[in-house]
């Protein structure tokens, strides 16, 4: 069993306590966090082969295919569903960005391997938005 998040609908915090995305029923498998999941395998593509297109919001075959990819790089285990340890490395490429702060949220990027993309945190409950690569527009971590 997962723990759940600080939030339940939404990437809070550290992002190790985030719902866990997988194909199976008992997984998140569709919504923005999921959208957030493929922006980080878009970011730190390493063959040039994903498109931004990628990042449509569904945990499919090809999403689970391309995060056991990343499970490999990443020397995490490799099951192709992202649990604690899988967000807990993804976490780690999280750096601070002073240029898309607001007044009410800290901004961040993730620095992948090829790509990067900008990421919010809301300073008053720890709930993450980020810049959707495929829309261009800042986007919530529901589901």
């Amino acid at each position: 069993m997962t723990a759940a998040p600080a939030r339940a609908d939404a990437a809070a915090g550290s992002w190790s306590d985030n719902h866990q995305l997988c194909q199976s029923s008992s997984c998140v498998r569709s919504g923005n966090i999921v959208r957030l999941w493929q922006a980080i395998v878009w970011a730190d593509d390493l063959s040039g082969t994903v498109g931004s297109s990628f990042i449509d919001g569904e945990f499919g075959s090809n999403t689970a295919a391309k995060t056991r990819t990343w499970q490999d790089v990443m020397n995490v285990g490799i099951d192709g569903s992202v649990g604690p340890q899988t967000w807990g490395e993804a976490y780690g490429a999280v750096n601070r960005n002073t240029g898309f702060d607001t007044s009410t949220q800290t901004g961040y990027f993730y620095y992948g391997y090829n790509r990067t993309f900008g990421l919010r945190k809301q300073n008053s409950n720890g709930v993450w938005t980020f810049l959707n690569p495929r829309t261009g527009t800042w986007t919530g971590t529901s589901h």
